[in-house]
């Protein structure tokens, strides 16, 4: 997901009447890459409580963040399709009597949210378990049964995660940008060193 933000034009006028063109530029490239920072710690959360899982289980598809350079003021980073077992989620359960209970998409909504499959089983293949259930009356195919996944959270306009993460970064930006143009002015002609990324 890429952080974008609108900026008072007649500020950023202002601003660079005063400094100089690489001093307002490492400005904002402090302000945005720690406002993506921030956001993106934000969406992990969301992307983890809306799937039903810890964070832990979410981070490994969602990549860290790619800061801004000097010829790029934008920062960004990619929610992949990581399949998360369905029983993964809290509370999920399976049964032979009950088959399937479980519940993602949890603050988005939807018929997931609530889920219910009769007739679900458990597939012990390569080591691992996972929930399934067939597609008609044969006993092949079966389709597998996943949480939501870090893509559907933050590919989706109205998930909870997507709009979490927007929300949170203009705020952010909103705060941040003045307070690095105040610091360049009164420091102008630093090397701009980015914020270390903790991988959070």
């Amino acid at each position: 997901m890429g952080l974008e933000v609108k900026l008072d034009a007649s500020k950023l006028e202002a601003w660079a009447s005063e400094l100089s063109a690489r001093g307002l530029r490492n400005a904002i490239r402090r302000a945005v890459d720690k406002s993506a920072t921030a956001a993106r710690k934000v969406a992990l959360d969301i992307i983890a409580k809306d799937a039903g899982v810890p964070v832990a289980r979410i981070k490994p598809g969602v990549t860290k963040l790619r800061r801004t350079t000097q010829y790029d003021l934008s920062a960004s980073f990619t929610a992949n399709k990581l399949r998360i077992g369905i029983l993964n989620t809290q509370g999920a359960s399976v049964s032979k009597s009950g088959g399937l209970r479980a519940s993602t998409f949890r603050l988005t909504g939807g018929g997931s949210s609530s889920l219910q499959i009769k007739d679900a089983f458990l597939v012990h293949a390569n080591g691992g378990t996972f929930v399934a259930f067939r597609r008609g009356k044969e006993r092949l195919p079966i389709k597998g049964v996943y949480a939501e996944m870090p893509s559907t959270a933050m590919g989706q306009d109205n998930a909870a995660a997507r709009v979490a993460w927007q929300k949170e970064a203009e705020k952010q930006v909103a705060q941040r940008l003045p307070v690095e143009i105040q610091k360049q002015l009164l420091a102008e002609g630093l090397p701009y060193s980015p914020p270390a990324d903790t991988g959070d």
